[in-house]
């Protein structure tokens, strides 16, 4: 019988065998100001996770601090105030190590799941801290990755994808992020494919999880996720991504082809130091979330957003009302809309933002939450913010008919908050009705908007006869196309002269737009030569009217030849009537709802007027 080695001989020889390697330190200090970060092409493509966008950037610029001569996985040493100012946190308030452990909890608690193994069923799981320790007494902070990553970070020999950090530093979409990490894993996969004349197809279930959108509807995740990664990639990288639709089963979108081509190594590289140069000044921009004293430090780099009246707010917000409101506040810029509104107009404005604020991170009915924050309501916020460069168009729109409608009818309501709640959604949904860039002193501007319940449908999947990018290929070709959905022999019988006269010039414009390409303007919303934001808006109205009759009716008779410009070349204030009518026009086509139902609104309130009943009631 073999001898039974003792405890401390069998304790001697696992230590002897299992000696770990010796692990190498990376400081932030002598690694902090590397960018270039290498990972596997399954870490990217098949990794499932929900990072925040600052969390996801955190994590990049970890991954960049380590070396391709690295033969094991460093252990992170920082200070406290370098990893929140990665954090895009204030490094100098008062709870600062309640900071730290938050957002190293909430990284190290995010599970990474579906890490196939190659050639079996299995999926592997795991996190992305391994262990972390917080020194108060040093300051330092010390970080280790999970092991699981060690063959998709280092000594990576092929099926692997280098990219410059630095590219997506300003990215605002935390889904435009991991799209162009996507395209860069698979952009070596398309340029052999096109040289060998097959498309790259990317399929749109697989895709949501990627990049851990919850939307199933393919019109959200057209705008939410591919056109705002196409607009944020595009002329701000070193790569230009384009998609189209590649196959349907019957009307449902499961299937896209994507270009993925490289731009020339000069603008690449003006890419990079135009991003450099913004997120320098961004650092002496006031209102930041942090004071960065070593201002002349270029290996700091900030993940953070930062608080100013044109940039977006997370949906982590809707968990914290009070931060919340100060992010609106800023947006709203208060201070120029005292010097605009009337007390009465300021105080709705304040109601308005309170209600925003405690609604934002509500759970109701079926409404979506992500990170805390309802889904639908900072999408439509942020679109404001985002096209109008701040929140302080809208509020300065809305102000006055808050102050005569809405507030006193919410007050009869039996729940006057969500009634509030409601019409402040759909005010921002109709935002371009109140954001309009002509002078709001304009006599034509002066008439009052009337209150009407729009209800935008979404685009309907199952309606086969719609308009289609094919139809812009010549103007010729999209006339038709319009011509197709208007029952031009009822309005031969419905309009006057001049309102038929009218007609001929708005479908010459609808034209126009539904092909027009101005470049930034219209940056992510061209297929071929269609301009799909004018396609998209039309075929909701088809939707939901079953033509585009009503639309071009109710625009014939707005704009009646015989009144309209007797009209407005009276008014002094304009100086060119063409360019109005032609904005006037295209902002009607991109909300056609709430012109037709503004129209019907305005004629039964003339109705009711007559017959002595407040027009209010109707909407009770």
């Amino acid at each position: 019988m073999a001898k039974r080695n003792s405890a401390a001989e069998f304790s001697s020889l696992v230590a002897t065998d299992y000696e770990e390697p010796e692990q190498t330190v990376a400081t932030y200090g002598e690694r902090g100001n590397q960018t270039v970060v290498r990972k596997s092409n399954e870490l990217i493509q098949n990794a499932m996770y929900n990072l925040t966008l600052s969390q996801q950037k955190l994590m990049l610029h970890i991954f960049a601090m380590i070396k391709p001569s690295d033969t094991e996985l460093p252990r992170y040493e920082m200070s406290i105030y370098e990893f929140l100012k990665l954090c895009g946190v204030d490094p100098h308030n008062g709870s600062m190590y309640n900071q730290v452990k938050k957002n190293i909890s909430e990284i190290a608690n995010t599970p990474v799941q579906w890490i196939r193994i190659e050639g079996t069923q299995k999926i592997t799981m795991f996190r992305w801290i391994n262990e972390s320790t917080i020194d108060k007494g040093t300051g330092k902070i010390t970080l280790t990755l999970s092991p699981l990553l060690k063959p998709h970070l280092i000594q990576l020999k092929e099926f692997y994808t280098t990219m410059d950090v630095t590219y997506i530093m300003l990215m605002k979409s935390q889904y435009s992020v991991r799209i162009y990490e996507l395209c860069k894993s698979y952009q070596n996969l398309y340029l052999k494919n096109k040289e060998a004349g097959k498309p790259l197809v990317w399929d749109i279930d697989n895709l949501r999880k990627q990049v851990d959108c919850s939307a199933t509807n393919w019109a959200h995740i057209r705008r939410t996720v591919l056109d705002k990664a196409k607009s944020e990639i595009n002329g701000h990288t070193d790569i230009l991504f384009d998609y189209a639709v590649y196959k349907k089963a019957k009307s449902k979108v499961i299937e896209i082809s994507v270009q993925i081509e490289p731009v020339e190594q000069k603008e690449a590289a003006q890419n990079l130091t135009d991003i450099t140069s913004m997120i320098s000044k961004r650092k002496k921009r006031k209102g930041k979330l942090y004071d960065d004293s070593d201002a002349n430090d270029s290996s700091v780099l900030s993940f953070g957003y930062v608080s100013s009246p044109e940039t977006t707010i997370p949906y982590s917000f809707g968990q914290k009302p009070a931060e919340l409101k100060e992010e609106i506040l800023v947006r709203a810029e208060m201070n120029l809309l005292k010097k605009e509104l009337s007390i009465s107009e300021l105080e709705a404005v304040n109601v308005i933002i309170d209600t925003m604020a405690n609604m934002a991170g509500k759970a109701r009915g079926k409404n979506t939450l992500i990170d805390g924050g309802d889904q639908q309501f900072f999408e439509a916020m942020n679109e404001i913010i985002f096209e109008c460069k701040g929140l302080h168009k809208w509020f300065a729109g809305i102000a006055g008919r808050y102050v005569k409608t809405v507030i006193p009818t919410a007050k009869t309501k039996a729940s006057p908050v969500l009634y509030l709640w409601k019409s402040i959604l759909d005010d921002m949904g109709n935002y371009r009705l109140y954001t309009s860039c002509m002078d709001k002193d304009d006599d034509h501007y002066n008439e009052d908007v009337v209150e009407a319940h729009f209800v935008e449908a979404e685009e309907d999947e199952a309606v086969a006869d719609m308009l289609v990018p094919k139809d812009a290929d010549t103007k010729k070709s999209m006339a038709q196309a319009l011509q197709r959905f208007i029952d031009e022999k009822e309005l031969e019988e419905k309009l006057t002269a001049g309102q038929k006269e009218a007609y001929e010039d708005i479908l010459h414009l609808a034209t126009y737009f539904c092909r027009r390409n101005v470049k930034s303007k219209d940056e992510g919303m061209m297929e071929g030569k269609a301009n799909m934001q004018f396609l998209n808006s039309l075929n909701k109205c088809i939707a939901k009217y079953g033509s585009l009759t009503p639309l071009f009716e109710t625009l014939s008779v707005i704009y009646d030849y015989d009144t309209y410009w007797k009209k407005v070349n009276r008014n002094d204030k304009i100086r060119n009537p063409k360019l109005l009518f032609q904005s006037e026009i295209e902002q009607s086509l991109l909300m056609p709802f709430s012109v037709v139902e503004n129209q019907k609104a305005r004629t039964q309130t003339s109705t009711k007027k007559e017959t002595g009943t407040d027009w209010l009631s109707m909407f009770d």
